[in-house]
């Protein structure tokens, strides 16, 4: 047996020699099939189907507190509601917290925010995390009053401390405490965000503070995420039904703050797949797609073997006269296929390797796995297999359609090749098959580039051209009261005024499109009646400088936005959204100088100005109602600085940092932006999204239109005689046109039927995909039509001039 396979693959390489251009047509159009599939496949390998990089990952749990009644779906828990669930499961092998905080951190050069996750002392232990250096956090560490100590995450020992092991038991100055470094962590994926630094739960003030009051306020610092190790032999189904029965148990006891009405319970879903819930659907459809890629580029490799058996007709009729039975050809011509298809194999690896690092920038969009997505062993063998079973698709096809009459192969195998009725069929279903393919994929492209533009066009609401921010996060633990840290941004705006390049500069809690999403307050209209305190209207606050509104180009529409004079002496003032002032007053009432509480009473504002909407959250989200607060009457702590400039906004980056630090040395400023590249990053996922998927059918399309032109370009050899004879009898050489463009016509109409009607049942799919534009668009089904039929016409012409140009002499002498 092996020495007939090294016969069969000498003779396989001998053949292939004498083809260059069909073998090296075939590997480079089945290599970017296999490597488009190779490259999506690591990612949903790594992504998706690996296991957790944490000891026993798939006993990891999530636990969430919902109330569907009241409208939310994931209430964070409190540090009271930590404690009840942690005493009373008792199907998990350790329940722990989790909270992400933001703070300063000294000594180290400049001072640096660091993103800090705050958990519990056994946090590591339940994941199954072991560190690269030193230790993670034990019992006691988060006891009140405990050493403050602190984890660095890789990536920030790797980029802040060039990867020191020197690191651990160096101590730094956080919170205005002495905070010593026992460990690194190795390179694993962080949940539920990336961190630079971990800390105790007794380190963070904040916390630390709800602690000490949690048994009179249940709900104190309700910021938490929580999760746990399932015991030993139990499953997420019956730890789901104790969180349910706790939670029930809690709602009994505490009626006050988990109401009847509301719906409150707890539910659970495997960690795994919360970390790959929002990279799941992206992926999957981008598989699919490359397999419909790949799918076309073996139709059409079936198609050019078609067209070379032809031609290998006389050979294979001479080996069957020479005794060799149909097995043995079919073995023969199997071997030819897998040669070239190991050899497409290596060429999509090379295809695959280049193309990681941009697909796994964009699977970082959706989730933190990425740091494992690899082409290791089983993308190896995936690829390899892949390669096989593509070699056996386009290379059992041709041998299933040729002439069983050995007596008739020899006769009609002469000079002039010919074409078997059932090769013909079979090549004109593939090609109808690839248009249909093909027209799937354009169509689901055309969409998606359809719901991209419109979201572009969306109406923000505010002007980001020429705008540059800057995050400042103030030191909690130095500007621990609200005078204070007004002050530190009054005297930043006192430096950047009449700055040149300048136009205008403002302070903030937040701004357009930044991701965060604004406190969220329930409000009273004075004078209005509410039926049920909790059902009353809600409203997003913002807190925000005189010229927050002229920085960020938001329009005033009535009355007037806020001035210097509005400090904590005066009366408190708020300027609202035009959403929030059409829904509350109508049939022409102003609400300018109407008041409302936030807070029962206690406090009074009045309304002064009306300004535009501005859609915070995205383009796709409609613009939430708005209440705009003064940072000057202390209705909270700034912490982004805005700055508008006359041409290049980023070259104003050097004036803000000087402007922050002539009023704090210490004092970070970070991630420059400007609200231009906020406003794309909103749809960052969205457009790469249609630029893989639009590659993919460009891919597509080319490999189809190659595909019809070698149909019509072997029919048009085939058919020589023919067109001799019709020209001979005085046919017009027009009508021969007509005739060769009709046939490759016909095959593009064929597959148009087929893929409209597989596209209008598989575009509902991408339903939620899609903004402001149908599944079945009509506009994007004729426009993707009239693309085939173009280019369909396109790659048909060529071979109908070389059908008009047969001289009827020639082809009569051969006949």
């Amino acid at each position: 047996m092996l020495e007939a396979l090294i016969r069969d693959v000498r003779y396989g390489l001998r053949s292939l020699l004498r083809s260059p251009g069909y073998a090296l047509m075939v590997v480079f159009t089945l290599g970017l099939g296999i490597g488009a599939n190779t490259a999506i496949f690591s990612l949903v390998n790594g992504v998706l189907l690996r296991p957790l990089p944490y000891a026993d990952g798939h006993e990891l749990v999530l636990a969430r507190q919902q109330a569907q009644r009241a409208g939310s779906a994931n209430i964070p828990f409190s540090v009271k509601e930590i404690s009840d669930y942690r005493e009373q499961l008792e199907t998990l092998d350790g329940f722990v917290e989790y909270h992400g905080m933001s703070f300063t951190l000294l000594n180290r050069g400049e001072p640096d925010r660091v993103l800090t996750g705050v958990v519990s002392a056994n946090f590591f232990d339940v994941l199954g995390v072991q560190p690269l250096h030193g230790r993670t956090f034990r019992d006691g560490d988060d006891d009140l009053g405990a050493e403050a100590v602190l984890v660095l995450s890789y990536p920030y020992w790797q980029q802040r401390f060039g990867g020191d092991p020197d690191i651990v038991g160096q101590v730094f100055e956080m919170n205005d405490r002495p905070h010593t470094v026992v460990g690194v962590l190795p390179p694993v994926p962080q949940y539920p965000r990336e961190n630079e630094v971990y800390m105790p739960t007794s380190a963070c003030p904040f916390r630390a503070r709800a602690e000490a009051r949690m048994e009179e306020d249940r709900t104190a610092f309700r910021g938490m995420t929580a999760f746990g190790r399932l015991a030993p032999d139990v499953g997420v189904g019956r730890f789901g039904a104790e969180l349910a029965t706790v939670a029930a148990r809690l709602q009994g006891d505490f009626p006050e703050t988990y109401p009847a009405d509301s719906g409150y319970t707890a539910v659970t879903l495997p960690l795994a797949d919360e970390l790959t819930r929002d990279a799941r659907p992206t992926l999957l459809i981008l598989l699919a797609t490359t397999v419909l890629v790949l799918l076309i580029a073996c139709a059409n490799v079936a198609n050019l073997t078609l067209a070379r058996m032809s031609r290998r007709e006389r050979e294979l009729a001479l080996r069957s006269a020479l005794g060799a039975g149909r097995g043995r050809l079919l073995r023969q011509l199997l071997t030819e296929a897998s040669l070239l298809a190991v050899a497409a194999g290596g060429f999509g690896l090379l295809v695959a390797w280049l193309s990681l690092d941009l697909l796994v920038a964009f699977a970082a969009l959706f989730t933190t796995r990425t740091t494992e997505v690899a082409i290791d062993g089983w993308v190896l063998a995936f690829t390899l297999g892949l390669s096989l079973v593509t070699g056996i698709v386009f290379g059992s096809a041709p041998a299933l359609t040729g002439r069983r009459d050995v007596a008739v192969a020899l006769k009609e195998a002469g000079a002039q090749t010919t074409d078997t009725p059932a090769r013909r069929r079979v090549r004109g279903l593939l090609t109808a098959s690839q248009v249909a393919a093909a027209f799937v994929l354009l169509i689901a492209t055309g969409l998606l580039l359809t719901s991209f533009y419109r979201l572009q066009q969306v109406d923000t609401g505010f002007n980001p051209e020429n705008v540059l921010t800057a995050e400042v996060f103030p030191n909690w633990s130095k500007y621990t009261t609200p005078e204070s840290r007004r002050q530190l941004f009054t005297d930043v705006l006192q430096r950047l005024q009449d700055r040149p390049g300048l136009t205008a500069a403002a302070v903030a809690n937040g701004f357009p499109m930044a991701s965060e999403v604004g406190q969220q307050r329930r409000f009273a209209i004075e004078g209005r009646t509410y039926e049920e305190p909790d059902l009353r209207p809600e409203l997003e606050t913002r807190v925000v400088s005189p010229d927050y509104f002229a920085t960020v180009g938001v329009p005033l529409l009535a009355g007037r936005t806020f001035t210097r004079l509005d400090d904590p002496e005066t009366t408190p003032v708020a300027v609202i959204s035009r959403s929030l002032a059409e829904r509350h007053w109508r049939d022409g009432q102003s609400p300018l100088e109407q008041r409302i509480t936030l807070d029962d009473g206690e406090t009074w504002v009045t309304i002064v100005g009306v300004v535009g909407d501005v859609r915070d959250h995205g383009l796709d989200r409609e613009p939430p109602d708005q209440l705009y607060r003064p940072f000057l009457q202390g209705a909270g702590s700034p912490t982004r600085v805005l700055v508008r400039a006359r041409t290049d906004p980023l070259a104003l980056s050097g004036q803000v940092r000087d402007a922050v630090h002539a009023v704090d040395p210490e004092q970070p400023v970070e991630n420059f932006r400007t609200l231009a590249e906020t406003r794309a990053g909103t749809t960052a996922s969205r457009r790469l999204s249609v630029v893989l998927l639009g590659l993919f059918a460009a891919l597509a399309l080319v490999i189809t239109v190659t595909g019809i032109a070698a149909v019509i370009a072997t029919s048009v050899n085939h058919r020589t005689r023919e067109f001799g004879l019709r020209l001979a009898l005085g046919a017009e050489r027009t009508s021969i046109l007509t005739m060769v463009l009709r046939q490759g016509l016909a095959l593009v109409l064929a597959g148009l039927v087929i893929g409209a009607a597989a596209a209008t049942a598989l575009s509902r799919s991408l339903s939620s995909f899609l903004f402001e534009t149908e599944p079945t668009d009509a506009g994007v089904f004729v426009l993707v039509s009239l693309v085939f039929v173009a280019t369909g016409l396109a790659a048909c012409y060529l071979p109908a001039r070389r059908a008009m140009g047969v001289d009827p002499l020639v082809a009569l002498r051969e006949e």
